[in-house]
């Protein structure tokens, strides 16, 4: 197949790998992309457990189990891999165009099809090597442009491998959150105010302290039985009135044995089916109150640079319609050049450090209705919002390239590194923004492809 066919279908088959799909069918879905992208006759995929000497042998494509007996090992030693194990070893993409005459190939499990050439990306995060992805058997021999293709299916299924595992995290919150409810005594509540619709979950009856029999409120003004007169409107505010994203109040309710003192807060979402938005809110009793902000704030931060993580971007794009600069925006999707060779030769706290620092670069470039979000890796986002047009994200683009660029001082090295930048726009609210950003993401790929060091953007 043509290279610029093969990028492209590649680029096509990448939109399959979401975090829609369970983890088992993501990893088999890449390996046969992996496969098909590279023309080769087999593939594999693998994670580096943490400890970094142990391999977890996760998946072949189908025509390798068709081949040989795969060995399924979730502590595989890697001094046992040979040099199949050196992208893991040396974090660098591995190429042997001729395997049977390499010296050290030992550590093929018994069974396994013999390898005539082979090619292996890893992919490093945080300073760690983290998955393997490798093919085989091509019936010419591997290129540049091969291991471009390999590294960006392999890139792409570790973001979205992270972003299934954060939702499973998330989940292990909400979770925690039902849990904090029979403790904490807070309820839920949702409000379509277009409706007049309002559900209350379970735990209402236990805040309120209800008889088991007796119905929960389904309206507003049901609702307002609960709340003491003078706070009704502060009620209405809260419920019946979109606009800003996040509102909190604390208000008198009644209940049997006498009045308490509540937090209501609120936040608007648009409708599943068709226009308007919908209220969420939570009621809590502030006799027992739990401060849920924080455990939130770790949800939505990267431990490393302080900065909002892939979760806060979701809830930063979900924002209402009405929401400061919600309908045009500017994804500037980044990723360093250069970067590992800093950790290979000054060391992983360097390399931590440069990271921390090009965020702060990154918040002094920015408005403060942009948002800064660091995706994993040596990867950023940048959403700029309230866009004036093509012009002013050329100019954030080259903002964000001049501060990444600029020296940096890390323990008496002068470091230098530039990124490469990937730009879409959207200038619709009702233009999904999943297309948005994998717009950018194809600007980025053609960005590191031709060379790096600049920015290229998605018409």
């Amino acid at each position: 197949m043509h290279s610029q066919a093969r990028l492209f279908s590649t680029l096509d088959e990448l939109e399959a790998l979401t975090t829609d799909v369970p983890e088992d069918e993501l990893v088999n879905l890449a390996v046969e992309l992996a496969q098909s992208a590279t023309d080769s006759a087999i593939a594999y995929l693998h994670f580096l457990n943490d400890d970094q000497e142990t391999l977890e042998l996760v998946t072949w494509s189908q025509a390798t189990l068709e081949r040989c007996q795969a060995m399924y090992d979730r502590h595989y030693p890697l001094a046992a891999a040979g040099i199949w194990g050196d992208a893991a070893r040396q974090g660098v993409a591995c190429m042997h165009n001729d395997y049977p005459g390499v010296a050290g190939r030992r550590g093929l499990p018994p069974g396994h099809v013999a390898l005539s050439r082979h090619l292996c990306v890893p992919v490093v995060d945080q300073g760690r090597v983290r998955m393997l992805l490798g093919v085989g058997n091509k019936i010419d021999p591997y290129d540049a442009f091969d291991t471009r293709l390999l590294d960006t299916v392999a890139r792409r299924t570790w973001s979205v491998v992270c972003q299934r595992r954060l939702v499973r995290r998330l989940l292990a919150i909400e979770r925690q959150f039902v849990e904090m409810q029979d403790v904490n005594l807070f309820c839920g509540l949702q409000y379509d105010c277009e409706l007049d619709r309002l559900t209350c979950d379970a735990m209402f009856t236990t805040v309120f302290r209800m008889g088991a029999m007796e119905p929960l409120p389904a309206r507003l003004d049901e609702l307002l039985a609960f709340v003491a007169p003078q706070d009704h409107e502060r009620v209405r505010w809260l419920l019946g009135q979109p606009g800003e994203t996040r509102r909190e109040a604390r208000i008198n309710c009644r209940r049997p044995g006498g009045d308490f003192t509540a937090e209501l807060r609120s936040k608007y979402r648009r409708r599943e089916i068709g226009r308007g938005f919908v209220a969420v809110a939570t009621l809590q009793d502030c006799s027992q109150q739990v401060d849920i902000d924080e455990l939130r704030h770790r949800a939505e931060t990267d431990p490393l640079t302080g900065l909002p993580n892939r979760h806060r971007l979701q809830s930063f794009l979900d924002q209402p319609e009405d929401a400061p600069g919600a309908e045009s925006v500017a994804f500037h999707y980044i990723d360093l050049d250069g970067f590992k060779p800093v950790n290979d030769a000054h060391g992983h706290q360097a390399g931590d450090e440069l990271l921390r620092i090009i965020g702060k670069r990154l918040q002094g470039a920015v408005r403060e209705s942009d948002l800064v979000v660091r995706l994993g890796g040596d990867e950023f986002a940048v959403v700029q919002s309230a866009l004036e047009g093509p012009a002013s994200a050329q100019a954030m683009a080259e903002k964000i390239i001049a501060a990444i660029e600029a020296p940096v001082v890390i323990r008496d090295e002068t470091l230098q590194i530039s990124a490469s930048v990937g730009v879409a726009i959207r200038s619709a609210y009702d233009q999904p923004l999943h297309e948005v950003i994998a717009a950018a993401d194809r600007a980025l790929y053609q960005a590191k492809s031709a060379g790096g060091g600049h920015a290229v953007y998605w018409h």
